[in-house]
């Protein structure tokens, strides 16, 4: 068993931080989703830094708001606002992951073990892998794979395309759909069996799968509240529905328009003059979609780039929050995080429902996020649905792309 299995005499934090590397805390760390089935993370911080650092694959989130004593860990996730409270038993520290504080009681067991080295802890025990033979690697699961989750059901079945990169059992990675992605994946690859996850605050997925040739069976975990089978083939050439066809613009409406409060209760409509004679890019996000997140760090700065070429970007976000006053803080912690220019308004709660009734021109809104590019005219140029970030393939072609196209708009 991996932390919090024994009592032992509490040590100090300079202690624990002489037992790894650099001068460096070092925790391998997991949530459990259920017994045997865990989300792994490392969780460090440097003697000389005022920040920790939770690291899923290549991906690394700094964390700001804490406290680490000699006796008592906690954190606050930077954006999301969920949070880690956990308690030292010996070396290792044992507690909780909430990631609704004061709202509801959705939470997971979280432990954490110092390590000399900063490692993701085994997704199986060494016990596992020597009873079931698992210490070879066989499966090969490099390149694309045609996806589908919930293939037993008709009605909920949806397509993606998983992209993989194998180096010996080190397995890194996505799933792409036509909304968005996964973000960044890191796991292992046992015998035939792969594991892959992820950690960013508000979301922890797990992938397990069995790989026999070209096919692939599989369970996805979202925390512990959600299980859905899927499948995969392997598909050099595998594609998805095109982000720029998804939503339109309706017949009968030549314009867009918008006018809705900012995070001050101000009224910003389209027709006002710091959009008068520019081309405008909106933004429908919401400030607890990970996808957004991506898309926001990007529009960020992008919009600082374009602004002196007429170009003025604006986001509409929907929160967990009915009204503006409960939604006011997230978002403001959104607007500093990213260090965002551009105006953020409020659109209500989080629904693509409400959400389409309040942009009437367009088909349907059934992404967060969604990008509507306005010419100087302010008319629909682009209507792009979804967004799929830094850790796909597809990213580095769609911000050549959409630099293009700003480049086009502010001429």
């Amino acid at each position: 068993m991996v932390a919090g299995c024994s009592q032992k005499p509490q040590k100090s934090i300079q202690q624990v931080t002489e037992t790894v590397e650099d001068n460096k805390i070092a925790f391998s760390a997991y949530l459990e989703v259920k017994e045997g089935i865990r989300i792994p993370f490392t969780l460090t911080k440097s003697a000389n830094d005022n920040y920790l650092i939770v690291q899923n694959g290549t991906e690394e989130i700094k964390i700001t708001d804490y406290r680490l004593t000699q006796d008592r860990l906690s954190l606050t996730m930077p954006i999301f606002g969920s949070k880690i409270e956990a308690q030292f038993v010996g070396d290792n520290l044992t507690g909780t992951y909430l990631k609704y504080p004061g709202k509801s009681d959705y939470s997971m067991p979280f432990y954490a073990y110092p390590k000399r080295a900063v490692v993701v802890p085994p997704f199986v025990t060494d016990y596992e892998i020597r009873e079931r033979n698992l210490d070879k690697t066989t499966a090969q699961i490099d390149g694309k794979w045609s996806t589908v989750f919930s293939p037993e059901s008709e009605e909920d079945a949806s397509a993606a395309i998983g992209e993989f990169k194998q180096d010996g059992n080190n397995l890194t990675g996505t799933f792409m759909t036509e909304t968005g992605d996964y973000r960044f994946l890191a796991g292992k690859v046992y015998g035939e069996e792969f594991y892959l996850s992820c950690f960013d605050g508000s979301h922890a997925f797990l992938f397990t799968g069995t790989v026999v040739g070209d096919d692939i069976t599989g369970v996805f975990y979202s925390g512990n509240h959600w299980k859905e089978n899927f499948t995969a083939v392997r598909n050099p050439n595998a594609k998805l529905g095109d982000p720029y066809k998804l939503t339109y613009l309706k017949e009968g409406y030549e314009k867009f328009d918008f006018s809705m409060p900012n995070i001050n209760g101000e009224t910003v409509s389209l027709s006002d003059e710091r959009f008068k004679g520019k081309a405008v890019v909106l933004q429908i996000l919401g400030t607890w979609c990970p996808n957004c997140m991506d898309e926001t760090a990007l529009y960020t700065d992008l919009s600082k780039k374009y602004k002196a070429k007429g170009i003025e970007f604006v986001g509409v976000a929907y929160e967990s929050e009915a009204t503006l006053e409960s939604a006011k803080e997230g978002l403001e912690k959104y607007i500093e995080h990213f260090d965002i220019e551009y105006p953020i308004l409020f659109g209500g709660k989080a629904s693509k429902k409400l959400a389409s009734e309040q942009f009437p021109m367009l088909n349907k809104v059934i992404s967060f996020p969604t990008t509507i590019v306005l010419n100087k005219e302010h008319e629909v140029v682009k209507i792009h649905t979804g967004f799929s970030g830094p850790a796909t393939s597809i990213y580095d072609d769609y911000v050549k792309g959409f630099k293009e196209l700003l480049d086009e708009i502010g001429r």
